[in-house]
């Protein structure tokens, strides 16, 4: 058994996990939050924003629950392009609450995700991360992910 940094059981759980609903707003908020704070950076995110994706036929989330509360999301977006003659898949967030971290939440997350983008018929999946992050490298490519490309982002000045 895995002990914490604070001493606490790091025993791997078996979360439930299902669609996103509107109702999941807050605690996906509060998610994304941790997953800025990961990269010492800053997020707009807002609720309704939330609900305006789950609302998108080409975007997809999935959370996770341990007791009735949500720790966990991950979100992905089909996305059209012309190289593959059809949709790819790009996993765009997954967090887990940082108490609930190291017990098997992102890879329950992940793994039912993949099993629904590959269900879509699509030609790939993407998934990034910051290239600190080893933790998430490894879960990442565990579950079959390669080092295929580098993605390069420039980040735009918002009114938000």
């Amino acid at each position: 058994m895995r002990m914490g940094p604070d001493g606490d059981d790091m025993a791997p759980v078996a979360p439930v996990v299902r669609a996103a609903t509107a109702a999941d707003k807050a605690a996906i908020a509060a998610l994304i939050v941790f997953l800025a704070e990961d990269f010492d950076g800053h997020t707009t995110v807002s609720q309704d924003w939330i609900v305006e994706c789950l609302g998108d036929d080409d975007f997809s989330a999935l959370v996770a629950e341990l007791d009735g509360e949500v720790v966990g999301v991950v979100t992905w977006t089909l996305v059209r392009g012309l190289f593959h003659g059809k949709k790819s898949a790009v996993v765009q967030e997954a967090s887990v609450a940082p108490a609930f971290r190291d017990r098997g939440i992102g890879r329950a997350l992940l793994t039912e995700a993949l099993t629904r983008i590959e269900a879509q018929d699509v030609a790939e999946i993407s998934i990034s991360t910051g290239f600190e992050n080893e933790r998430a490298m490894h879960l990442y490519r565990s579950l079959g992910f390669v080092d295929e490309t580098l993605l390069l982002e420039q980040h735009l000045e918002s009114d938000a």
